[in-house]
């Protein structure tokens, strides 16, 4: 085992973590642990700010080395066709690639971001509507419910279209042997 290796190894123990935990665990570790030795909270001894200093070195390994975590929502159909798609961490845009017929709690790695993971849950956001549903899942939810109230109302509009146009042709438009006496009339004058 490579020197860094233990290094990383060694900070996740100091911070009571498994390996490979994710740079969110850590850094809510790393701030509970912080505040039993933070001379704000306790009284600052050699022992504590010695503990500080362990603490802070551990965060800044972890800073570097932990896997970034961040969810997507898909919806089933989404899920099955697979693709490219792109995915925001942090403020950056990168790609990636979803495999066909994904399951829900599969792992993908952007493109040319090794350090982030994306995990992937596969709900229907019209027929999951949990009372533990996060954010994403929310936006996923209204952004679908808004399409589909969109779709309604574009259908209405084209059937009302559609009986003004019958109203029309009906009732409206003059038929040709009225438009024949109508110039029958402006020519004669």
């Amino acid at each position: 085992m490579s020197s860094a290796s233990e290094a990383i190894n060694a900070a996740y123990r100091v911070l009571g973590l498994e390996p490979g935990s994710d740079y969110a665990s850590v850094k809510s570790a790393f701030r509970a642990k912080v505040k039993v030795v933070h001379p704000d909270h306790v009284e600052p001894t050699a022992d504590t700010l010695s503990r500080l200093q362990i603490l802070l070195k551990a965060h800044e390994i972890l800073k570097m080395c932990a896997p970034r975590q961040v969810e997507i929502v898909m919806t089933p159909e989404e899920a099955r066709v697979g693709g490219l798609r792109t995915v925001d961490l942090d403020g950056r845009s990168a790609m990636m690639r979803v495999l066909p017929f994904t399951k829900t709690g599969a792992v993908v790695v952007p493109i040319g971001e090794p350090a982030w993971q994306v995990r992937i849950l596969v709900r229907d956001p019209m027929a999951d509507c949990t009372a533990d549903e996060g954010p994403a899942e929310r936006a996923a939810r209204e952004e679908k419910a808004r399409r589909l109230a969109e779709a309604e109302a574009r259908a209405k509009a084209n059937e009302n279209a559609g009986l003004l146009t019958t109203f029309y042709e009906r009732f409206v438009k003059s038929s040709p042997a009225a438009r024949f006496a109508r110039w029958v009339r402006k020519n004669a004058a």
